[in-house]
């Protein structure tokens, strides 16, 4: 509303004022204005403002005392007429700002179409009121036209370029606008307002405001040319009304014809240079922005660009070509293309200037570049040939660093190389349709590429596989990209085979899956290798049978289902008697041949379901499983089984041609609610087996939990040996040895073993399981270093000097392939008297390489350690051997020596012995000699030499010492004090 009060207003006063100096009747005037502000109003403001223009138009002919009729007539064509002018600029997509020649063209249409609209209602009106008569119609209508069409062309330009810039523009003109006021007063009263008569009535005098409507074109800007022309026009139609001026001739006709064409030239003119400069300008900033463009992408482009005249120099680069080459700008312009360039690539070089100088162009072609930093740069280049205006020959070159490219192609051919892999590589779209695969897939499927290029994977089903286990494969590719396992598919011949199978989804920048590769392996050897090593792993090779881990697997298994069911299991242990024999006389051929045998008899005597196992040389086990849970009953189903095996297996075997007969030892023991281990019984089932070999072999033995406490025992007394050795737990006795003047000459060295909670241990308790074990080299060791020991220490007193020690060796020990050399060791390290040292052995060493022992023997007699032959008697000794042997000295064993008096065969064998020495030149003591009898029995057939209670007991290293200063002070008789009675018997 307010738009519309503001144009109302403004209309009414620029018409009201036209109308007060009106020239043709009293409704037209040389320049009607307000059409140019309607005009304008309607373009900024829109259609809507129309009312605006219809009420100032209808006001400003009701204030010059036209009636109401006229007045509306006249306003209505007053508004049509800016109307048309508007729909036809807004139509051609005019411009306010005249910065396009077209749009001073579109202006002139625009008001010449509207104008007539407007003078033809005017015109009419005027006829209908009765003020024009029709003769007079055309002039009129032609004056109102030319009028309303130069208001548009005068007021329109000014009001559509009046901004807040184009003030901005004449204020800072303002020095050069207060010039052209002063210069364009003078001359438009001289060209306008002076009477033209008293010079002559020149009219070109006008058009000298030509140059001043260029000044202010071209300095004020379009605001500024509009400007001018409007003042210039008001001036020029105020004198023409005035009756002054240029245009006021004999023809009125022509002079108003000259009039509005001056008005129209000057603003036109003024228009007509602004938008010429504005175009000129647009295009002036077009090539600086596409310069500034052209420059941004010369700069900013990834490729290296580089102007070079024909020798060669650098005139111009951009960065990307800095870079490559490692250098900067300043050094880089100091250069030229032939200093970048290595040797090698010369004749390359001449023939791209060739093609340059023929074609205009060169390239594409790859050399290198030689970097600042001296390192080699691989690049393709294209170039053309230009001339500027000066005449001179340019080059534009591209170059381009292709480093990267390198590395992939050399990627590309390593991941070439790697499609063609022994595994299988299939690649297929997002849809499965297989695109691509290598010679190992179609090696192993039996398919040509060529046949399973455009096929989905579904060709290669097994049928193995149902639709769950493709849902789930499917599922995890989706969710994690990748997925791997084992799978059956089916070769091109029909043939099922395993392999290892690995998908990955290959993903594009949006995430979406856009490929398959998957990798195949065939595994047809691995899983029979793994067949392989599980039958290795759990089965026996020899019988097929299982072994001693597949058992123990399945008797975890056994227990804990005769825990559930609460019925009873057995053990059967068998062990074949006198199998080394077989293997020693008829080969380990015949052998296995007879494992074999035994393994197909003990499945044939069983249920399905049982398990007969090997556990290695010619042990089985079988397990039964499902007994009655009566343990009686239990036992008589178990003893049923037992029989039956040890009838089959007493049977005649055929070993390539020889019949064999062998037997059985079996032990058998019951499991189910006694909350035995795996090992607990199988050591069970094995004691019993010992127990039916112990009662005479080809027997069947039930376990015995006393057998049990038994070798729990022996169990728990290795454990404290081994304990004892290692902590050097024992101690040592010593028993005098002594001659028939009863004076000392030496000891036995005896070993004892205070045990912290078992007391005394007796040797004969300790010393076979320490012989069983092996723990007899380290206690023995240990013996032999502190009786050496002693010496060393009594050879420091006169009193003890003389004494010899005695040293019980192991068959172990002397079996040991360094003895002699462990005895010398000990020697030296002790600095102990060989002399003193007598080494005594046992009989049973003559029975296993004799000879060895000889020479070992001879070894150390030669450094003067002595032997006695311990026991002797109570072997078989060869005397063939004996009289090998470097002996000092044969021991009377003491088993002959208690029965001397009341047996006349232990007296004949100790005559005998006694013989035997003299006769060897061998000494012979006796051992056991506990009375006066004994000692006097064996004096008079010849042995001199004693060692027994009748003298001491063995006693420990103080009570031996203080024996010793007792005995020169005693008498014979006392020697029996230091004796004991024989209750225990003389123990080593």
């Amino acid at each position: 509303m307010i738009k519309i009060v503001l144009l109302t207003l403004a209309y009414l006063a620029t018409g009201w004022l036209g109308l007060q100096i009106p020239y043709v009747g009293s409704h037209i005037t040389l320049v009607w204005l307000p059409t140019g502000i309607a005009v304008t109003a309607l373009l900024r403001w829109g259609w809507g403002v129309w009312p605006g223009v219809y009420l100032g138009a209808f006001l400003a002919n009701l204030a010059i005392g036209s009636s109401w009729p006229l007045a509306a007539g006249i306003a209505v064509g007053n508004t049509l007429g800016p109307l048309l002018a508007m729909a036809w600029l807004v139509h051609v997509r005019f411009h306010p700002a005249f910065d396009r020649q077209r749009d001073v063209v579109s202006l002139i249409a625009a008001a010449g179409m509207g104008m007539a609209v407007s003078a033809s209602c005017g015109v009419a009106s005027l006829h209908l009121a009765g003020l024009t008569p029709p003769r007079a119609m055309a002039e009129a209508w032609l004056s109102w036209w030319l009028g309303d069409t130069v208001g548009v062309l005068l007021a329109a330009p000014l009001l559509m370029t009046l901004t807040r810039k184009s003030l901005e523009q004449l204020r800072h003109a303002d020095k050069e606008l207060l010039l052209w006021t002063l210069v364009a007063v003078p001359l438009a009263w001289l060209a306008f307002i002076q009477d033209y008569a008293q010079i002559g009535h020149s009219l070109p005098l006008t058009f000298l405001t030509l140059p001043l409507f260029a000044w202010a074109a071209l300095r004020f800007g379009k605001t500024g040319a509009a400007l001018a022309g409007l003042v210039f026009s008001v001036v020029a139609a105020w004198g023409t009304a005035t009756g002054h001026g240029p245009f006021i001739l004999p023809n009125a006709q022509a002079g108003l014809l000259l009039l509005w064409s001056y008005m129209a030239t000057t603003v036109l003119t003024g228009l007509l240079i602004t938008a010429l400069l504005a175009e000129r300008r647009m295009v002036e900033s077009d090539l600086r922005e596409s310069e500034k463009k052209l420059r941004g992408l010369f700069e900013l482009s990834p490729l290296g660009i580089a102007l070079t005249d024909m020798k060669g120099c650098y005139v111009e680069f951009n960065a990307a070509f800095r870079d490559i080459c490692g250098y900067p700008e300043a050094e880089l312009k100091s250069l030229d293309y032939w200093q970048l360039t290595p040797k090698k690539y010369q004749p390359d070089e001449a023939r791209q200037l060739e093609s340059l100088e023929r074609t205009g162009r060169y390239g594409p072609y790859e050399k290198e570049y030689l970097r600042k930093d001296g390192r080699l740069v691989p690049i393709q280049l294209n170039g053309m040939l230009i001339a500027r205006d000066d005449g001179r020959k340019y080059i534009w070159s591209i170059v381009e660093d292709i480093s990267g490219r390198k590395r992939i192609e050399a990627d590309l051919r390593v991941a070439a190389s790697a499609f063609e892999v022994q595994e299988g590589i299939m690649v297929t779209d997002a849809k499965g349709v297989i695109l691509r695969v290598n010679r190992a897939f179609t090696r192993d499927s039996g398919y040509s590429s060529e046949e399973i290029v455009g096929q989905t994977p579904r060709v290669l089903k097994s049928g193995r596989h149902d639709a769950g286990f493709y849902a789930a494969l499917w599922q995890c590719l989706q969710r994690d990209g990748a997925w791997q396992g084992e799978i059956w598919d089916r070769r091109k011949n029909g043939e099922i085979y395993p392999k290892w199978m690995s998908i990955a989804a290959v993903k594009g920048d949006d995430g979406v899956t856009s490929h398959y590769v998957s990798t195949h392996e065939d595994i047809t050897a691995r899983k029979l290798a793994e067949d392989e090593i599980k039958n290795l792993a759990y089965y026996d090779p020899l019988t097929r049978l299982p072994n001693r881990r597949l058992l123990l697997d399945r008797l975890h298994q056994a227990l804990a289902t005769c825990a559930r069911s609460g019925r009873q299991g057995g053990l059967v242990f068998i062990d074949l008697d006198n199998f080394k024999t077989l293997n020693d006389t008829l080969g380990h051929d015949m052998g296995d041949r007879l494992l074999q045998q035994v393994g197909q008899r003990l499945t044939a005597c069983l249920r399905e379901g049982d398990t007969v196992a090997r556990l290695g040389g010619d042990e089985f086990v079988i397990m039964l499983e499902d007994l009655s849970e009566n343990i009686n009953e239990a036992a008589t189903q178990l003893e049923t089984v037992g029989e039956k095996i040890l009838a089959d297996l007493n049977r005649a075997y055929l070993l390539a041609g020889h019949e064999y007969h062998g037997t059985p030892s079996i032990g058998v023991t019951l499991f189910g609610n006694q909350h035995a281990t795996v090992e607990e019984l199988l050591k069970q089932a094995d004691l019993a087996m010992y127990q039916a070999k112990a009662a005479g072999r080809n027997a069947l033995r039930f376990f015995d939990p006393r057998m049990q406490a038994v070798v729990s025992a022996r169990a728990a007394l290795e454990k404290d040996l081994r304990n004892a050795v290692r902590e050097r737990h024992f101690t040592l006795n010593f028993q005098a040895q002594v001659d028939a003047a009863g004076r000392v000459t030496g000891a036995e060295v005896l070993v004892r073993w205070p045990h912290p909670q078992r007391g005394m241990v007796l040797p004969d308790d300790f010393i076979p399981l320490a012989e069983e074990t092996g723990l007899i080299l380290p206690l023995g060791l240990w013996v032999l270093e502190s009786a050496c020991a002693q010496l060393v220490a009594w050879s420091a007193r006169a009193d003890t000097a003389h004494l010899d020690l005695a040293v019980n060796v192991s068959i172990q020990q002397i079996r040991q392939p360094d003895f002699v050399e462990q005895v010398l060791a000990v020697l030296d390290h002790t600095g102990a008297d060989p002399r003193r040292l007598q080494l005594e052995l046992t009989e049973s060493l003559l029975m296993d390489n004799v000879e060895d022992t000889i020479a070992k023997m001879t070894a150390l007699k030669a450094r003067g350690v002595g032997f006695a032959l311990d026991d002797f008697g109570t072997g078989y000794s060869s005397l063939s051997y004996l009289k090998r042997l470097p002996l000092d000295k044969l021991k009377i064993d003491r088993s002959f020596v208690m029965d001397v008096l009341t047996d006349p065969n232990d007296a004949a064998i100790a005559r005998t012995i006694v013989a035997l020495a003299q006769s060897l030149g061998l000494a012979v003591i006796a051992e056991g000699v506990e009375t006066d009898a004994h000692r006097d029995f064996l004096a008079r057939h010849g042995c001199h030499a004693y060692q027994g209670y009748l003298f001491s007991r063995p006693l420990a290293l103080v009570g031996f010492e203080q024996f010793l200063r007792q005995v020169p002070a005693s008498t014979e008789s006392k020697w029996l004090d230091h004796g004991q009675s024989v209750s225990q018997g003389n123990h080593r």
